[in-house]
């Protein structure tokens, strides 16, 4: 086996060598002094009786029959390669600063419409044209906030003064309640707490677009909060619908705009956090119209118009569902250098929500008492029972808000802006008298709530080190709002509060920005409750 492949690899390279065309003389007479070496070598084997002739002859031909048939393969794939390399083009080393010289030279000739081709089909808008139709009709957004918080209660605090209503209710009363009954109102409180929100907005033609959204943290029957503290030992997170909504918006015009929206959406209003907290969704239906008074679409004088129903319970029979009916009406105007003023004038309705005392030992009118509260409204037991340890809070007033709300924000240099925020707001439907009735008991009206800031900052936030600053005072008494949906921040959330708002922004990009705030409120008419509210958010954006 040795010897015949010895021989073949002798005979086939005398055979490859026969046939290059560029095989140098003597290599080729060496290799034939390999091939008739090996077969010297075959022959004396014969000779020594090592093997026979007919053995020597066969292994022989068969080294030749596997020479030839390398050889003409060889040969083929020479000529193959020769015809694959006609017309091609030989390319030399190239230096480096000669190619720098002909990109420069080709990117000078090519035209500027050539130029904006490609760029569009690189663009986002380019690359979202070849996705699917249903993925091209579809906007992402999301966003994370990070956030330590620490909350200082004064030590000179009221203890046992401050029930929490919410734990009473559910539990049948202030025994049965125990511990929780009260609020906290000594003990400070640290914490880290997280915010995750992603959805998406979809543009389904003809004026109709739809969205969704889904938040972490805990909700209630009518307030949720998007906020989920750290500290779970590892147990998932909570996950709720926070958005899903659908909106039809006609054709809109340079001149006015018209929109309805239904489900669970943002607010709809201009508003601040004295009257709405700014992380509250509206569930029913709205309405929107901008009207522009001025020719120029581009510094528009618009009137604004926002209507809204927005069933917070439902009960048996629907005569006596709790709802909140809202009207604004407006008006925005932005001038040639971006300044902008916004002033906006608000009615909100409370339909069904103010508590009816039960006939004794009876729970006929359980369900006007409110689902959720935070704290600072007037309220009264409607339990009416002989057992003194079966109580149910209700509120004790109407609530029908005017709400007056004046924003502005003046381009005072280049890259800085002056802003300033005024509302006012007052509950007109509190009646001394009507609560008298209901609970034999005379309460003063404390129906106003004034708020004031001023800001100053970077024109355009957003933009690697941008900045943004404003302070505050609030004075908001007992029952000039819901306290059930205004901010859970400022005193800890609800009415009866005054104090001070410090706030400073810092965007590290437009992706990632920073949040310090500092809130530090009192009590105005209820026991002492002194609370310091510091927080730090780190938000991103996607």
């Amino acid at each position: 086996m040795v010897l015949s492949a010895l021989a073949a690899s002798a005979v086939c390279a005398a055979g490859a060598a026969s046939v290059a065309r560029a095989a140098d003389h003597s290599e080729e007479q060496r290799l034939l002094e390999l091939r008739d070496t090996v077969i010297n070598l075959i022959r004396a084997l014969v000779d020594k009786g090592v093997i026979t002739r007919e053995q020597a002859e066969k292994m022989i031909a068969d080294a030749k029959q596997k020479a030839e048939t390398e050889v003409a393969a060889n040969v083929a794939k020479e000529k193959a390669q020769e015809e694959a390399d006609k017309g091609a083009v030989r390319v030399p080393y190239v230096p480096q600063i000669v190619k720098d010289e002909i990109s420069k030279e080709v990117a000078a000739e090519i035209k500027p419409e050539l130029k904006g081709e490609v760029a569009a089909q690189l663009s986002p808008a380019g690359v979202r044209s070849v996705l699917p139709d249903w993925l091209q009709r579809l906007t992402w957004t999301g966003d994370v906030r990070m956030r330590g918080e620490a909350d200082n209660y004064d030590r000179n605090n009221a203890q046992f003064s401050y029930l929490n209503f919410n734990a009473v209710n559910a539990a049948g009363g202030i025994v049965a309640a125990g511990p929780n009954a009260y609020l906290n109102t000594t003990e400070d409180v640290d914490r880290l707490r997280v915010r995750v929100r992603f959805g998406f907005d979809a543009d389904l033609g003809d004026g109709w677009t739809s969205g969704m959204r889904i938040a972490t943290g805990y909700g209630n029957p009518i307030f949720a909060t998007t906020n989920q503290t750290l500290g779970t030992y590892g147990q998932e997170y909570q996950i709720g619908i926070d958005q899903g909504w659908i909106r039809w918006s006609g054709t809109p015009s340079d001149r006015q705009v018209l929109s309805f929206t239904g489900g669970r959406f943002a607010n709809p209003f201009v508003s601040t956090n004295m009257v709405w907290y700014n992380d509250l969704t509206f569930e029913g239906v709205a309405g929107n119209y901008r009207f522009n008074l001025s020719s120029d679409a581009a510094h528009r004088h618009d009137i604004v118009a926002t209507l809204g129903a927005f069933p917070l319970t439902y009960e048996t029979p629907s005569s006596t569902d709790k709802w909140l009916l809202g009207g604004q009406l407006g008006i925005d105007l932005r001038s040639s250098s971006d300044s902008r003023l916004q002033f906006a004038a608000a009615y909100y309705d409370y339909v069904h929500t103010v508590g009816m005392r039960n006939p004794a030992n009876t729970t006929i009118f359980n369900y006007t008492a409110p689902a959720f509260v935070q704290k600072g409204n007037t309220m009264f037991d409607i339990a009416n029972s002989t057992n003194p340890n079966v109580n149910l809070f209700a509120l004790a007033a109407d609530y029908r808000l005017v709400d007056l709300l004046l924003i502005g924000d003046w381009h005072a240099l280049p890259n800085y802006t002056v802003s300033m925020t005024a509302e006012a707001v007052r509950n007109v439907g509190f009646n001394s008298s009507q609560i008298q009735a209901r609970t034999g008991t005379y309460v003063a009206p404390r129906t106003s709530g004034y708020e004031a800031d001023v800001g100053f900052g970077s024109s355009v936030f957003g933009p690697p080190h941008s900045w943004r600053a404003w302070a505050g005072y609030r004075y908001l008494q007992r029952d000039a709002v819901l306290d059930a949906f205004n901010d859970e921040d400022f005193h800890y959330g609800g009415t009866d509060a005054k104090g001070y708002l410090v706030t400073v922004d810092y965007s590290f990009n437009r992706r990632i920005w920073t949040r310090l705030r500092y809130l530090s409120a009192s009590a105005i008419n209820g026991p002492p409750l002194l609370v310091d509210v510091l927080m730090l958010d780190l938000n991103a954006q996607f």
